[in-house]
């Protein structure tokens, strides 16, 4: 009797075991088919490469010499940040000269305006006098600079500032020249007027240098990551040239292609979703921003730009994506 109860609670056991395995494999079977009924909702009909749609090349307005550059391929910049310094030395020298100028071309009008007295032709004459030596000096200085420029011991840039000093020298020395036959002979309202002109002339000069000294600081014109850097420190920078690269990895678009005659099947604003190659199992999140309007003459492609969603900051520019619409 014992024996013919034990044999019938291993049986039950078993059964039980079966009906248990068997309603897990129906249930595994339910799951696989309901997540492979969920994937194929999803029909990917176009492909392309992750693109920083923020970026920005970083050039310089004018040549110079860089001094310092505070940034690295892989530093994170907000818009506005100084990434590069230029050597400021000869650019702030041509300001102070500027504002020389201008307090000179001031004074000049104020005396031209007043009634000139011996005390004052004696002055102009120390003026004239000052501005003559300042002339030669700056016409030596040329000529050294020169002569070591066609030899190509100095740099165009240090030739330039030369040629700028003598150019004021000799400026100033005519104005003095004129401002002491003005007062002696008496000045007219056409001199008043000339006098007044080089107030402005001065004034724009001083603007110029003060705008080049400006330039001479280079900020970052948007926030993001440098992901390229041709420049360092002591190289000479060349206006309009490519230094730095930034780009916002923040701000990511596809840039995918779809043959013309299936492009009906997308309008912009719509959502799409978005797989990656190199991100297992996960889907990302996108919208249609542009569909360009013009078709490609070889491939007979148009292209579509999908910007992405992307929270956990996994995806990088240059990844390789697949675009899909639900069916």
């Amino acid at each position: 009797m014992k024996k013919t109860m034990l044999v019938c609670l291993v049986m039950a056991m078993m059964l039980s075991g079966c009906s248990s395995a068997s309603s897990t494999s129906v249930d595994n079977n339910s799951q696989t088919t309901q997540n492979t009924e969920q994937q194929s909702n999803v029909k990917y009909i176009m492909a392309g490469k992750i693109d920083a749609n923020d970026q920005a090349n970083v050039a310089s307005k004018i040549s110079g010499r860089v001094s310092k550059v505070l940034v690295d391929v892989g530093s994170k910049v907000n818009a506005g940040d100084t990434v590069i310094q230029l050597d400021t030395q000869d650019l702030q020298a041509q300001v102070d000269q500027a504002q020389a100028a201008v307090k000179t071309a001031q004074a000049n009008l104020t005396n031209a305006m007043s009634t000139a007295r011996p005390e004052q032709i004696a002055q102009d004459q120390a003026s004239l006098d000052s501005a003559t030596g300042n002339y030669e000096v700056a016409k030596k200085n040329y000529d050294r600079t020169k002569t070591l420029f066609d030899s190509e011991a100095v740099t165009q840039q240090q030739l330039e500032t030369a040629q700028q000093q003598l150019t004021a020298a000799e400026a100033q020395q005519k104005t003095a020249q004129e401002v002491l036959n003005m007062h002696k002979n008496g000045a007219t309202e056409t001199s008043i007027d000339i006098y007044r002109a080089q107030v402005d002339q001065a004034e724009a000069a001083l603007k110029i240098a003060q705008t080049s000294l400006s330039n001479a600081t280079i900020a970052a014109p948007i926030s993001g990551t440098v992901n390229a850097k041709s420049i360092n420190a002591g190289e000479m920078a060349s206006a309009n040239t490519t230094l730095l690269s930034i780009s916002n990895a923040n701000a990511l678009v596809v840039n995918a292609y779809v043959p013309a005659d299936i492009v009906g099947q997308f309008k912009e604003g719509q959502d799409v979703t978005v797989k990656v190659s190199e991100v297992d199992n996960t889907e990302f999140q996108g919208k249609i921003s542009v569909i360009n309007s013009k078709l490609n003459a070889q491939s007979r492609n148009i292209l579509v730009k999908v910007a992405l969603s992307d929270p956990n900051s996994v995806l990088k520019p240059g990844m390789f994506a697949e675009v899909g619409i639900k069916e």
